[in-house]
């Protein structure tokens, strides 16, 4: 039970893992926990064309040599120390965008999750304690009902960058799940790891680098509190509800209480959305919506700008805030995953958008960035400071033919879900990206598919430990 002689939230958070154990988890949650950590794995893979990954290795070469608890650098056949491990995987995990979402709360929740996560699977692993599957869905999914708990109790428009703040705590949960630490040690973990919070959205803002990064930073920092409490660090206790807490100086306006009564019920990895595109999820309706018109149209690059004079978006304000930015001549690759009028021109122009839309060579195609200028986002009132939907897209022909579409709420969404031939074919496109054609690497890419849909029934971790560690 709550340790009485402390008050603050966090205890419910810290009950949560202590308390949750894999059988008390429904079928429902065990059965979305895995379609996610395929996800994850998928997304982690193609995590190779993160930019530039080779100065960010180079440099971390500088950052300690190697020890005994080494974990793998992702898509590398490379190690390096456990922090270092979290801070670039967890950067690999979200730098195409591609990663699956928690829309209530407006976060991407895994990276930080998985980055921590598999540098302590690596660690355990070597000390011969390797954890099972059902070890690596029970961290999942308590650590998913963490993050999406904090930020789905969130009323204010964000202001830092929630999947890395409410990141640190979800980390901290897989850690503690597949590391018990005690319960004054646990709780030390998490004034720690909330002293080196991070997180502004300005890198947001700009579409800078350092937007995926601060996932990468949440791992790191995760697995550095971990480790600091188990050695007897202190630090402040009071994390969400004092005076200098997580709700005074992160978040504003909030719901925690009714939000702490509700985890488990249902448990929030059921209520995730996947991304079908490697896009800001905001533009994913959009996008959608786009597809359905070139189908029906028949519009190609080479016709689409005699026949379309505009394409008009309203969206909620915090949809305009993320991703109603304007085209630019050019745009890197980071701004144009969060650029409505980007990705729309880019389905037509290309007929979809993946990760080898956002190469240089199709970032400055000239008929793309002509048919984006002909985008135009406007935001339309909201009383609820964190929606996606609903969006309003129309587009005017030079016919003269205006033709609206509606979008309630975007592919992926538990209420338009992905089949599993959708969910496995996304998987099969994030291998492909990054490793050869072969014969025996397709063989391999269908057995992994094969172990992690039943990833409850494995004895440990060692083929997904594999798969990760190999160089791409």
């Amino acid at each position: 039970m709550t340790d009485k002689h402390y008050h603050d939230p966090i205890e419910r958070i810290l009950d949560l893992i202590e308390r949750t154990r894999f059988d008390d988890l429904p079928p429902e949650a065990v059965s979305a926990a895995t379609v996610f950590f395929l996800d994850t794995v998928g997304v982690a893979c193609a995590g190779k064309l993160a930019p530039r990954m080779d100065a960010l290795m180079a440099t971390s070469a500088r950052w300690g040599a190697p020890g005994e608890a080494a974990a793998s650098v992702w898509n590398t056949g490379l190690q390096a120390p456990g922090p270092v491990a979290a801070l670039i995987n967890g950067y690999q995990c979200h730098a195409l965008e591609y990663d699956c979402v928690f829309e209530p709360g407006v976060i991407l929740p895994t990276p930080p999750i998985f980055g921590a996560l598999m540098a302590k699977v690596d660690e355990l692993t070597a000390l011969g304690r390797p954890p099972s599957g059902r070890d690596l869905i029970r961290a999942f999914t308590v650590a998913l009902e963490v993050s999406c708990t904090l930020s789905g109790a969130t009323r204010n428009a964000m202001f830092f960058f929630r999947p890395a703040t409410t990141g640190v705590f979800s980390a901290l949960a897989a850690l503690a799940c597949l590391d018990p630490l005690p319960r004054e040690q646990l709780r030390y973990a998490y004034g720690i790891g909330y002293s080196q919070m991070c997180g502004p959205m300005q890198a947001h803002e700009e579409g800078s680098m350092m937007l995926a990064m601060q996932m990468g930073f949440a791992a790191r920092n995760a697995l550095q509190a971990h480790d600091m409490a188990r050695v007897g660090i202190t630090a402040p206790v009071e994390l969400l509800g004092g005076r200098f807490g997580f709700f005074t100086n992160f978040e504003h306006d909030h719901e925690l209480p009714a939000a702490l009564d509700a985890m488990g019920d249902p448990w929030k990895v059921t209520q995730l959305s996947h991304k079908p595109f490697p896009s800001g999820r905001v533009t994913h309706g959009v996008i959608h919506a786009m597809r359905g018109l070139r189908q029906e149209l028949g519009l190609t690059a080479s016709n689409a700008l005699a026949r379309v004079q505009s394409l008009h978006v309203t969206l909620p304000p915090l949809g305009m805030r993320l991703v109603g930015r304007p085209m630019v001549h050019q745009p890197p690759p980071n701004y144009a995953r969060l650029c409505i009028p980007f990705v729309a021109a880019a389905e037509v122009v290309f007929g979809g958008v993946d990760p080898t839309t956002f190469v240089p060579e199709r970032l400055g195609d000239p008929v793309l960035e002509a048919l984006a200028m002909r985008v135009v986002t406007e935001e339309k009132p909201h009383p609820n400071a964190n929606a996606f939907y609903p969006q309003t897209l129309t587009l005017l022909l030079s016919s003269g033919e205006r033709i609206t579409r509606e979008i309630p709420y975007a592919w992926g969404h538990p209420l338009l879900p992905l089949n599993a031939q959708e969910r496995e074919d996304k998987f099969r496109l994030c291998w492909h990206l990054t490793r050869e054609r072969s014969a025996a690497q397709d063989q391999h890419m269908e057995a992994m598919i094969a172990w992690l849909n039943r990833l409850p029934e494995a004895p440990d971790a060692a083929p997904l430990v594999a798969l990760l560690a190999a160089a791409a």
